[in-house]
């Protein structure tokens, strides 16, 4: 058999190690240095701007270790036994990793608000399952979930990554090892080429993903595999180059670190990310691993002994250092500026010290784990227990969420003074509804009503043959007014209200709504480019419609008053539709909410908070609305509709309107605002065609 580099390394990466057989200084340093910039990312985000590739240092190194305990393994009388193998990752990662996840659900019940328990502890569960990964490529991808604020175990996306690794990893050794059961002098090979493989197929998607579905990219399994797969792959070079030569250890180890630390340093959050951005934090660290331990001055900061015991507590001060942040509340000027973040890192040092001292190490070396029975028990006790924990606060968030939607839809169908638009409209108010508001806190996020039933998303409208999906509401008579509904998730919200007034109202509507599906000209490289052309072609060709409404959302990175490209693109592709004697009617965006604002919406649980969220008029309408200057330059036959006396006097803009949160996140209003919106959104467009 060729001889392989499977030299025995110290404990494995954060999250993964086992019993110490050979030092191995620069392994730990990687560590201490992985480990660190996820941390100060996330507690100095500005100073370390690329901390998150952290967690791709520790994917080489899991896989350089692991890859070289199998190989060790498969070559032994027996094979790899899959059963003890993983055993052992349960004693390393579990006790620790479950004692977080308690720790932070109950953290959630008694310092989140309630609004918050669903999402949270749905993630918890997730990451005591070890598919937190998935979760959050889910969240990325969902439109109504991007903009949900960080969980206490968000961070557990990487160790789910890691698990199932440890899971399909071994398979595929043992797999090339069965395979070549009767001829071991081609074993080595057989488990180059599947590293191999995996690799290529992995880096490739990972490219291609990243380019086209960035988002959903970073967090799912075979977008990363292949960072496992470059470890691994050293770890089975043949014994003459598994070693850097000695002579260019020095130069190699320098260009690791160079590379490694480079990417924590001067890597933003705006790359695209894996892809191939990610060759250099995984690459630097495959360097550093092959040179090994250097000599010289380098050495002496490597071997440091804080650097080694930062590394060995790596795991614990990953795990630690996330609930923390999201979690501990400011609690008062000082401690909610520049005292809170150092607090944080001792109280994380200080955790992860004991974890890692009374935790990690008794369950990873003594007896209380000694069997793969006990081992494989006390994960699915452990697990369970995660799953109970969360469970009650997850039920009891949709009773209340049911409970908030019936109410909702009674109120706002029925003809109640003051609730809502109208308080603000016209300038009431109605004592029967005190203490009354919906949609309650904890329904506000998943207050869309059928906001999004005919909606397209991004994916479907970069589609080379992507179409507007045409759905219809309100009256079928054929003297009825025709309207088309044209937009992006903005005119989607539209919809609940207009579902309820449309027939009434004498209007037949069909909606056309899809991601970034405002009604523009396509441009060259236009992704959109074929939706535009088939929503302009829709609307411009057989039967004319009377009006066509549209709005979209603010142009969030240009302040009022600044030039938006998107105008003419807007007044062109509304020229060819008024031309056939359509009228094109725009809604002036809504208000985008502050950071701040948000903040304190997230954390308001009842009337009296919520009712203190508030924006100064400025603020609400500080980005620009390219709408209303498309409207002057697109000329006779378009309108503009501006309803911003719903959500704003002429100073203050209130979260709440008429007992209403009239906002679900950021930028969308809630299904319930919208009911009471509606009336007058009719009126106005009926004003603006006589």
């Amino acid at each position: 058999m060729t001889a392989l580099a499977v030299t025995p390394a110290t404990a494995e990466p954060a999250g993964q190690s086992g019993p110490v057989r050979d030092k191995r200084p620069e392994i730990q340093a990687l560590r201490t240095a992985a480990v660190l910039g996820v941390v100060l990312f996330h507690l100095w985000p500005g100073a370390i701007r690329g901390g998150y590739a952290g967690v791709d240092v520790f994917f080489v190194i899991s896989g350089f270790l692991i890859t070289s305990h199998l190989v060790r393994e498969a070559a032994k009388p027996g094979g790899v036994r899959l059963g003890a193998f993983w055993a052992r990752r349960i004693r390393r990662l579990l006790p620790a990793a479950l004692l977080v996840l308690v720790c932070g659900a109950v953290a959630t019940y008694v310092l989140v608000p309630e609004a918050l328990w669903q999402q949270f502890l749905r993630e918890t569960v997730a990451a005591a399952f070890y598919v937190e990964n998935w979760q959050l490529s889910w969240a990325a991808v969902d439109y109504l979930a991007a903009d949900d604020p960080p969980s206490p175990a968000q961070h557990y996306w990487s160790l789910s990554v890691e698990e199932q690794f440890y899971i399909l990893w071994p398979l595929l050794i043992v797999a090339a090892a069965f395979l070549t059961r009767r001829r071991p002098e081609r074993r080595i090979a057989a488990i180059r080429g599947v590293i191999a493989a995996v690799l290529v197929a992995s880096f490739a998607a990972s490219v291609v993903i990243t380019a086209t579905d960035g988002a959903a990219a970073y967090f799912v399994t075979h977008t990363r595999a292949w960072e496992f797969a470059v470890g691994g792959l050293l770890a089975v070079l043949p014994a003459a180059s598994s070693r850097a030569p000695a002579r260019w250890a020095a130069p190699v180890a320098v260009a690791g670190w160079a590379g490694l630390l480079g990417a924590l340093i001067l890597f933003r959050e705006s790359l695209p990310f894996p892809g191939w951005v990610a060759l250099l934090p995984v690459l630097g660290t495959a360097l550093v691993i092959w040179a090994g331990a250097v000599r010289g001055a380098g050495a002496a900061v490597v071997g440091n002994p804080v650097v080694q015991w930062i590394g060995t507590v790596s795991y614990s001060l990953y795990l630690w250092h996330w609930p923390l942040v999201v979690v501990v509340p400011a609690t008062g000027p000082v401690l909610g500026t520049w005292l809170r973040e150092p607090l944080i890192l001792l109280v994380t040092i200080g955790l992860s010290a004991l974890s890692y001292r009374f935790v990690e190490t008794p369950f990873r070396t003594g007896r209380i784990l000694g069997t793969s029975t006990r081992a494989y028990l006390f994960a699915i006790l452990g697990m369970a227990l995660v799953a109970a924990i969360a469970l009650p606060g997850i039920v009891h968030g949709r009773n209340l969420v049911e409970q908030s939607r019936e109410q909702a839809n009674a109120l706002a169908s029925g003809d109640v003074a003051c609730f809502g638009a109208s308080a603000l409209l016209e300038s009431c108010d109605n004592p029967e509804l005190d203490g009354v508001l919906l949609p309650a806190p904890i329904a506000r996020k998943d207050d869309t009503g059928t906001a999004y039933d005919c909606y397209l998303t991004e994916r479907r409208t970069y589609a080379a043959d992507a179409r507007p999906k045409v759905c219809h509401l309100g009256s079928t008579e054929p003297e009825a007014l025709r309207v088309a509904l044209v937009g992006d998730s903005h005119a989607a919200s539209l919809i609940p209200g207009l579902s309820g007034v449309a027939k009434s109202s004498g209007w037949s509507v069909d909606v056309m709504v899809a991601n970034g599906g405002g009604l523009v000209a396509p441009e060259a490289g236009d992704e959109r480019g074929a939706y535009r052309e088939a929503l302009l072609a829709r609307l411009t060709g057989g039967e004319a419609y009377d009006v066509v409404l549209v709005t979209q959302r603010r142009s969030p990175s240009l302040a009022a008053g600044e030039p938006d490209p998107v105008v003419d693109r807007l007044a062109e592709a509304w020229r060819p539709v008024m031309k056939r004697g359509t009228k094109v009617v725009a809604l002036a965006d809504n208000p985008m909410l502050t950071s701040e604002a948000m903040a304190c919406l997230d954390g308001a649980e009842s009337l009296a908070e919520a009712s203190r969220c508030e924006m100064t008029h400025q603020e609400a309408y500080a980005t620009s609305d390219p709408l209303p200057e498309a409207v002057r330059r697109a000329g006779a036959g378009a309108a503009l509709v501006d309803l911003s006396a719903a959500y704003c006097t002429e100073e203050r803009c209130p979260l709440v309107v008429g007992h209403v949160l009239a906002y679900r996140d950021q930028t969308h209003i809630t299904a319930t605002f919208s009911k009471t919106l509606a009336p007058y959104l009719v009126k106005a467009v009926q004003d603006a065609l006589s």
